[in-house]
């Protein structure tokens, strides 16, 4: 009985070991669907991801602060698009020109700006990505143009109206043509066409243009072998064509102003300012912003030189990190040389960064044992050490929109007329209204040295010269001194602590006063003036959204003619006037086409414009 036992559980093993067998198939199966599906979910997120970025930029581009130099890229292009020259002009501007006579409100040109450089940000994104080596549309490919979208230097800087975003998509441009393909001689022709066409993009292109160059001659790719005399002929021909193009595009867009002259004037404004260096005000900000990238490069350096060490001048190859680091060294090697190393020059150093950081972190993935085990732990310290940085960086953007500067840009034209009127901040905030004189247009912000230090013309006598009707004050106009503050306060009102018109506050009972600037001036009583100081400012904002209170009319006669409680047109010259001996009159300039300037508290001139926050 005791085999038959045996026996039966012999069988019932076997049918049973049979009955699991088609269930661990059945169980493998699914294990490899779920990857498949997971690959799928990856891919999609991936897609959505990146869409949601591309969508948040587009919103956080028309939404948020300018900076004086896209102001001033701004004036210059709108100068192009009207057929006058332009100080300092550059390729930029001159694309930029091509959409700056679509509009006649400044705030539209900005806009325009911005959609312009936000589609070279957008293409930066896909370039860089490019620029890794991974294929186009594969998921690998997504995962580093997710990484180049989360860039959190880039989303500071990247779609600003700069022209150092068009010069990096050159750079990137030529990167991946020279990175990753054989030697032919299309190549080199581009290679020196776009030599000679970063140039008038920025005169810095040099530093970059000129290593690249001497790297895919001194250090050819492996491939198809080409002559040497065929591969220097046609860098020279394409360096010749694009030459020759853009100087006659230059020559007929800017009204015989030759490019070369002004890179002499731009090139000198950094050796006569003040040297600072790059570690304080820029390079710490990437410890904040990308502690990932910071760290993941330093290491991949580290690697390279201990391969050099090694292997010597074998390690001299194209396949590697190499070219890499050396491009990430001419980038730091440009940032420290740099007299001025601005934080916007980062996203000449975090791109190349980004290349090196990513390709060391692909080849160490690939030779990582039981990455499925790993991914968990790699995935925790991307999303801690590169997204949540990311996210705390770029959402402080929200807090600094553009409202008041467009607020101003208005305000300023409806206040001026386009031909017989101009304005004074210095910087060409708004594009549509001539500059009072071009000598205090302030290209650069050392350009002001020499209204300050005596060395230039006073902004008190172009003041007297050419009044302007509206000025405009920021940090820029702080750093004048103090005689041309106390002229403005002699000729111009405060409407805010950032906005000043013609006009004047006169003693109780009238008197004389002087116009500076024939036109429309509303003359009222000093409380219904809105001029700051004239009435109390709101301490809250029940305070501020509660009714003017009327104040009483202002009853009296300007050169003997009687006051009728509208705007009156005023001549140049001295006028008088009187009112009942216990008012105090004002007069403020209000232009065509208003007839008041409503009342503007609670600015600050200073917070205008914020530079590297």
């Amino acid at each position: 009985m005791s085999s038959n036992f045996n026996q039966s559980a012999d069988v019932f093993l076997e049918l049973e070991a049979k009955a699991a067998a088609p269930e661990a198939t059945a169980i493998r199966k699914p294990a490899g669907v779920q990857v498949r599906v997971l690959k799928v979910i990856s891919f999609a997120l991936l897609v959505l991801g990146i869409a949601w970025l591309g969508k948040f930029s587009f919103q956080l581009a028309g939404n948020r602060i300018y900076q004086v130099d896209e102001c001033t890229n701004v004036f210059v292009a709108r100068m192009i698009a009207a057929g006058q020259s332009a100080p300092g002009m550059e390729l930029f501007q001159l694309l930029l020109s091509r959409v700056m006579s679509l509009t006649s409100r400044s705030a539209d040109l900005f806009a325009y700006g911005r959609l312009v450089s936000l589609m070279i940000f957008w293409l930066n994104w896909i370039l860089l990505a490019l620029a890794t080596g991974e294929k186009i549309f594969s998921r690998r490919w997504l995962v580093a143009l997710a990484g180049a979208a989360t860039l959190a230097p880039l989303w500071d800087f990247g779609f600003e109206i700069r022209h150092d975003n068009l010069l990096l998509a050159g750079i990137l441009l030529l990167w991946g043509l020279v990175r990753f393909q054989p030697p032919r001689v299309g190549t080199f022709f581009f290679v020196g066409a776009c030599f000679v066409a970063l140039e008038f993009v920025s005169i810095k292109a040099i530093l970059y243009t000129v290593p690249i160059s001497a790297a895919i001659f001194v250090f050819p790719r492996p491939g198809a072998e080409q002559r040497r005399w065929k591969t220097i002929a046609a860098w020279c021909a394409g360096a010749v064509v694009a030459f020759f193009v853009l100087r006659l595009v230059f020559k007929f867009a800017g009204l015989g102003q030759d490019y070369l002259v002004n890179v002499k004037g731009v090139a000198s404004v950094p050796s006569q300012s003040s040297r600072f260096w790059p570690f304080d005000l820029t390079l710490s900000r990437l410890l904040v912003q990308t502690p990932l990238l910071v760290a993941v490069s330093i290491a991949a350096v580290i690697a390279c030189i201990g391969t050099l060490v090694r292997q010597r001048r074998a390690a001299l190859i194209w396949d590697g990190i190499l070219p890499e680091v050396l491009l990430l060294g001419v980038a730091l090697a440009a940032l420290i040389a740099n007299p001025n190393p601005y934080p916007y020059n980062l996203l000449h150093v975090v791109p190349y960064a980004f290349l090196l950081a990513y390709r060391y972190g692909s080849m160490l993935w690939k030779q990582l044992p039981q990455r499925a085990v790993l991914a968990p732990l790699f995935l925790s310290a991307i999303v801690f050490t590169h997204l949540v940085p990311f996210a705390f960086a770029t959402h402080r953007h929200l807090a600094m929109t553009n409202y008041r500067q467009e607020q101003l840009m208005n305000l300023t034209e409806n206040l001026t007329d386009p031909v017989k009127d101009t304005v004074f901040d210095g910087i060409g905030m708004v594009p549509t209204r001539k500059e009072f004189d071009m000598r205090a247009f302030q290209t650069h912000g050392q350009s002001l040295k020499t209204l300050v230090d005596g060395s230039g013309p006073h902004i008190r006598d172009m003041l007297a010269a050419n009044p302007p009707s509206v000025v405009i004050l920021s940090y820029r106009t702080e750093w004048l001194p103090e005689e041309d503050h106390e002229f403005i306060r002699q000729r111009y009102v405060p409407m805010a602590d950032d906005f000043m018109v013609l006009g004047s506050q006169l003693p109780a009972g009238g008197g004389t006063f002087e116009v500076y600037h024939a036109g429309r001036y509303r003359i009222t009583s000093a409380e219904g003036s809105n001029i700051i100081g004239t009435y109390p400012e709101p301490t809250s904002v029940k305070e501020s959204l509660a009714p003017v209170k009327e104040p009483p009319p202002l009853t009296g006669t300007v050169d003997g003619i009687p006051l009728k409680g509208q705007p009156v047109e005023l001549s140049v010259g001295t006028h008088h006037l009187e009112c009942a001996p216990g008012q105090r009159a004002a007069v403020v300039w209000v232009g065509s086409h208003v007839d008041e300037i409503a009342r503007m508290p609670g600015y600050n001139r200073h917070l205008l414009f914020v530079n590297w926050y």
